[in-house]
């Protein structure tokens, strides 16, 4: 009856949720969007010209009246004003405006009879633009009381304030040779208006900074109508001048070619900026042309954050490439190894997915490990690029130590010219462990210690599946302790299955049955430990190890971590033996410092020392007894 009642529960939940999923489709979910059709050039001379219209959208308008105004800067003369519809059914119209009468800002109202899903109509602007006027010109849109229209700024014009304009064209890498790849330095020149380039000496210069030279530098239309115009002269090798004789053309652009040297003494690399000058408004006041860059190759990685397990195999490191600054950085037959740190080794290369670009290859069989050593990739350059290029390593797997954790740093060298360090990814132990400490005694069994907590760092640190082997945790005791019993073990935080725990000796052995979907905890228990009479004094040391967590093979490394869970004190309380000293031919011995009799004195005979075992018996804090029938004396310790 119950389980019957819980389902119609359940459909009533669940028909409510779709009642209201559904009753919300009739919500509007109004976006208001601003732009300007084009941002043209006007001239600043008080006459009635196009400027750019206001188009404006919105999702889900709803019916009747909303209105906004529009208004653009101070001492502009708006003229007859038009709207042009686009998309949906509206009325657009501008209430009460009086051209002569209003000034710079216009009352736009929008009608929809229905409900419209999708609205985009323009305003059509049209005004007197005064001398003075800002070269950006915006028209700001202010929304009504209760409008559903939002605030917005839109640049609908520009004005020839700067009647020059530079462009610079694609950027070129300079080399200690000149320009690479046979390319050249590209700058238009374009006049906002008639005659804006003024004729004269010095209409235009072009300044290049300290080491670079201009070489065959030419300026000309892009039809190459108006070339005799101009006479391009250089003048001090890093400054080239440009003079024209006439200003009888109309609007214009140029376009200014030149190849560069360089004075290697002199030249700093970075960026290359051309310094523009001259007779005329010319804006901006630089322009940068490219780089000057050396021959060279940069190692690029993608994810240096990206986190790996201690003791796994099989890991997917972060992609790196190395790029070429310019072309012909990367030489064929030239080297490249990169060495990772002891604790972690290239693995299943075979399944790597490396890549190429600018026309740069790795040779056949590359990678590969270099001199049969598991931690240094050896990558060999085939052919070189013409222009920039680079080769990639995607996808690299690497094994990883159990007790290694940290920075991935790989160290870059051969005769490629590469010799600096990457980090590659950071590695975090699987586990942390945790332990309640407590005094143990030598020579004593089954003595209770404190409990351990076996953190997991992560969901699925743990694993549960491992090829070739059981998934088992392994705690394992110094030489000569022993676990006195198998302890409780359990998962008190987190999903983690656990099989059920034995004991070898120093070894607890927890089988793992089902890895966690979250990071779990383990608690060891009602733990004894029995100590040998030979375990030094000190901290007591566990390795916690095994296939759950450690899948990979270095040597001395097949461990995560070795955590102190007890400390063993030596000699045992209550254990202590005694100290004595017998002196030949004397019957004073003495038992820590202090002196007693004794009724016979100590001698030696035939080599040989001869002492009272009574009080010898004593001093060792042994039984001692006489046996007059057999002769023979016993001491029981």
């Amino acid at each position: 009856m119950l389980k019957t009642r819980s389902r119609k529960l359940s459909l009533v939940l669940v028909l409510a949720m779709l009642m209201t999923m559904f009753a919300g489709l009739g919500v509007a979910n109004a976006a208001t969007g601003y732009s300007a059709s084009h941002v043209p050039l006007v001239n600043t001379d008080g006459t009635e010209q196009d400027l750019g219209s206001l188009v404006v959208s919105f999702d889900n308008l709803p019916a009747g009246n909303n209105a906004f105004i529009v208004k653009l800067p101070a001492n502009f003369d708006l003229g007859t004003l038009t709207s042009s519809p686009i998309a949906g059914t509206v009325t657009v119209s501008f209430p009460n405006y009086d051209p002569a009468a209003d000034t710079n800002q216009v009352m736009v109202n929008v009608y929809a009879a229905t409900m419209q899903s999708e609205v985009k109509f323009a305003v059509n602007l049209k005004s007197k633009v005064p001398n003075g006027a800002p070269e950006a010109i915006n028209a700001t849109i202010i929304a009504q009381p209760g409008s559903v229209f939002a605030d917005g700024v839109v640049q609908v014009a520009k004005t020839a304030s700067g009647a020059v304009e530079a462009l610079a064209g694609d950027a070129v890498t300079i080399t200690a040779g000149g320009i690479s790849g046979g390319k050249k330095v590209v700058i238009y020149f374009r006049e906002n208006k008639d005659n804006a380039l003024k004729a004269g000496a010095k209409s235009l210069t072009l300044k290049l900074p300290k080491g670079f030279e201009w070489v065959s530098p030419s300026f000309a239309t892009l039809n190459d109508t108006y070339t005799s115009e101009f006479n391009v002269k250089i003048t001090d090798t890093r400054t080239l001048e440009i003079d024209r004789s006439a200003t009888t053309a109309s609007a214009s652009i140029w376009k200014f070619t030149a190849d560069v040297s360089v004075d290697e003494s002199v030249a700093q690399f970075g960026d290359v900026e051309v310094v523009i000058g001259g007779a005329s408004s010319i804006t901006p006041g630089s322009v940068t042309i490219g780089k000057y860059a050396d021959y060279d190759v940069t190692v690029v990685v993608d994810n240096p954050e990206k986190e790996l397990l201690a003791g796994r195999n099989g890991q997917i490191i972060s992609d790196f490439k190395f790029q070429e600054n310019i072309g012909d950085s990367l030489l064929k037959g030239r080297t490249i190894y990169v060495e990772l740190p002891s604790g972690v080794n290239w693995v299943n290369i075979g399944e790597w997915s490396v890549g190429k670009d600018g026309g740069v290859k790795f040779a056949t069989g590359s990678p590969s490990l270099g001199s049969n050593k598991a931690n240094i990739l050896k990558i060999v350059v085939d052919e070189d690029g013409t222009s920039k290029g680079a080769l990639e390593i995607n996808r690299a797997q690497v094994a990883v130590a159990g007790n290694y954790t940290g920075d991935i740093t790989a160290k870059i060298w051969g005769n490629a010219g590469i010799n600096e360090e990457v980090v590659l990814g950071k590695v975090v132990a699987p586990i942390s462990v945790s332990t309640d400490i407590k005094d143990i005694k030598i020579g004593v069994q089954k003595q209770a210690a404190g409990n351990i907590v076996i953190a997991e760092t992560k969901a699925e640190a743990i694993d549960s599946y491992v090829y070739g082997a059981k998934p088992e945790l392994t705690v394992t005791l110094p030489f000569n302790v022993s676990w006195g019993n198998v302890p409780t073990v359990k998962v008190i935080e987190g999903d983690l299955e656990l099989g059920t725990a034995s004991v070898t000796g120093g070894v607890l052995t927890i089988p793992v049955k089902t890895s966690s979907s979250v990071a779990s905890k383990i608690e060891i228990s009602d733990i004894t430990y029995t100590a040998d009479r030979t375990v030094p004094e000190g901290e007591m040391k566990a390795t916690f190890a095994g296939s759950a967590i450690v899948q990979t093979d270095f040597t001395n490394r097949n461990y995560v971590v070795k955590e102190v869970v007890a400390n063993c004190v030596t000699p045992a309380p209550g254990e202590t033996i005694g100290s004595g000293e017998f002196r030949i031919g004397s019957n004073i011995y003495y038992v820590g410092g202090v002196a007693k009799v004794m009724d016979v004195a100590p001698y030696i005979k035939d080599s040989r020392t001869y002492v009272p075992m009574r009080y010898l018996g004593e001093i060792l804090g042994a039984e001692v007894v006489w046996d007059d029938a057999a002769r023979t004396v016993t001491l029981t310790r």
